[in-house]
């Protein structure tokens, strides 16, 4: 690996957000799906109509192309990425990577391509597992074998998928059904038959299941290489049983925010919402007012750039995590009880609110300095959670578990109910909220 991208795995490694696994230079190309006889995304930058011919040659220089593509989408994002880039520190001309990808749109979405069928081979593997408890431990431990596996400097990495949504509609829908395939079969590894309310409990299950394994790029980094596995193993109990010690949690709501129609709270609202369907790249300035009707000089008439308006963003979700944190502590008989309290506004505040938390998947397109900040907030939001959880321990209102790693899942718990708003909307709010707590309390099973 050329010493440029050294320095740049190094930064990286330092600031990375949660979204996703890697894979090794040396897995077979066929075992990931990686330059199939006909990639969705081919070497002319058109969509394949007719199968490319590969030689070995061809493959490794593409393999290489997409390795390097990928390192700087994971530190610079989609639109940072460009072929001269590429073509730099690959030693070559530009037009030799326009050749394989004519443009940077889709090269870019071919990384994107290779980390999706990654996963849902992983997900497709995991599958053929007996039952459901077999098959989430067979696909969190592919999980972990490559999170040891990519140690490697010299190992290259897949691309982070949260810039996905800054592609436009055309190069982007193939990689929106790819995922949609993989979460269809990740969703089928569990069994609650024809019971009431099954279709929506394999529906979080496999939500919060997914946000897990993207979370896990957060938190591993800390971890020495002998204890990935038992780091492993504790996640899976946390997912299998939950966090409580069998006594029900209860579902009360705080409100964390007052209502207030002021122009800067309504840019708030309109940012972190375009912002978490088209990502930081994605939401420009123009869209935002667009979002609110008005014009983009109204726009600058209340702020002064764009980056400002997202700090803000950033600054609201980390104060309404505050807010839901000191509140319950402040209420409830115990620390089960507290967590119960501040995971259940949280969630209803994802399921209702006039705008939901920033995912995490937004962090990874923000400048370094900027995401390091955000990064470092959400890691002290989440130690909170995991002094709650110990102090739950001691009391007895918690079951004895790993503290730091449950309140990783538990965070992760929250972050996927924003990506369940649309089905929270066909249900009471307090119904709704109730189910993910089910599945924080006694675990996705």
């Amino acid at each position: 690996m050329p010493p440029f991208f050294s320095a740049i795995r190094a930064i990286f490694q330092f600031a990375q957000t949660s979204l996703f696994p890697m894979i090794r230079n040396d897995i077979p190309e066929s075992a990931v799906g990686a330059d199939c006889a006909a990639p969705i995304f081919s070497y002319n930058g058109a969509m394949s109509a007719e199968p490319v011919r590969q030689t070995q040659r061809f493959a490794r220089r593409r393999g290489e192309i997409l390795d390097v593509a990928s390192e700087l989408i994971n530190v610079h994002g989609t639109r940072g990425m460009t072929l001269t880039a590429v073509a730099k520190a690959l030693e070559l001309d530009t037009s030799s990577v326009t050749y394989y990808f004519k443009r940077k749109d889709l090269l870019a979405a071919a990384c994107l391509e290779r980390t999706l069928l990654w996963l849902r081979d992983a997900a497709a593997t995991a599958a053929h597992e007996p039952d459901p408890r077999a098959r989430v431990h067979a696909f969190l431990r592919a999980q972990f074998d490559l999170h040891h596996r990519q140690r490697d400097p010299n190992v290259a990495r897949l691309a982070l998928l949260s810039d996905m949504r800054a592609l436009d509609d055309d190069t982007r829908a193939p990689l929106d059904d790819l995922y949609a395939e993989m979460f269809r079969i990740v969703r089928g590894f569990f069994a609650f038959g024809e019971e009431p309310g099954a279709r929506s409990r394999s529906l979080i299950s496999a939500t919060v299941l997914l946000q897990n394994v993207h979370w896990t790029s957060a938190w591993l980094p800390h971890y020495l290489d002998r204890d990935l596995d038992r780091a492993g193993e504790r996640l899976f109990d946390i997912l299998d049983r939950g966090l409580s010690t069998g006594r029900a949690w209860p579902i009360r709501i705080e409100p964390l925010e007052e209502q207030s129609g002021d122009a800067h709270t309504r840019f708030l609202h309109a940012a972190t919402n375009l912002i978490n369907r088209e990502s930081y790249i994605g939401a420009s300035v123009e869209k935002i007012a667009a979002e609110l009707g008005l014009s983009t000089g109204s726009f600058y008439h209340h702020l002064d750039n764009k980056d400002d308006l997202v700090v803000a963003c950033f600054d609201r979700t980390h104060a309404l995590l505050e807010t839901a944190q000191s509140r319950a502590d402040a209420s409830g008989r115990d620390e089960g009880e507290r967590l119960a309290i501040m995971v259940s506004s949280l969630v209803a505040l994802q399921f209702a609110g006039e705008s939901p938390l920033l995912r995490t998947n937004t962090y990874q397109a923000l400048p370094l300095e900027l995401r390091g900040r955000m990064l470092q907030r959400t890691d002290q939001a989440t130690r909170h959670v995991a002094g709650t959880i110990a102090d739950g321990i001691a009391d007895g209102s918690i079951r004895t578990i790993d503290p730091e790693i449950a309140g990783h899942s538990v965070m992760a718990a929250i972050d996927s109910a924003g990506m369940l708003r649309r089905w929270a909307e066909r249900r009471a709010l307090d119904e709704a909220a109730g189910m993910i707590i089910d599945v924080v309390r006694s675990g996705i099973f």
